[in-house]
C-alpha cells in the first residue's frame, strides 16, 4: 500500500508540472470549398436490394453477437481479477 501511494504521489509530482507548463501548438486550419456531388443514395439502395434478392442467405445473416459478448465478457472478468489483485 505504501509502495503504491509513493508511486502515484512521484507519477503525480512528475508529470503534473510537466503538464501544466507545456505549451499547446496552433492548429492549422485550411478551408476548401468544393461543389457538393449528388447523394447516390437511392441507387445504392437499389444495387443492394438486387444483391439481397440474388442471396438469400442474407436474411439469416446474424453479424458476430457472439464473439463480442464473449471477448467483452472476458475483458471485464480481466479487469475485475486485475483490479482484486491491485487493490
Amino acid at each position: 500500500m505504501l509502495l503504491r501511494n509513493l508511486a502515484i504521489a512521484s507519477t503525480l509530482a512528475i508529470a503534473a508540472p510537466a503538464v501544466a507548463y507545456a505549451a499547446e501548438a496552433p492548429a492549422a486550419v485550411e478551408v476548401v470549398k468544393t461543389d457538393a456531388a449528388a447523394p447516390k443514395a437511392a441507387a445504392d439502395s437499389h444495387n443492394y436490394a438486387q444483391r439481397e434478392a440474388q442471396d438469400q442467405k442474407t436474411a439469416d445473416f446474424q453479424g458476430g453477437d457472439l464473439l463480442i459478448v464473449g471477448i467483452s465478457g472476458g475483458a471485464i472478468i480481466v479487469l475485475l481479477f486485475l483490479l482484486l489483485i491491485l487493490a
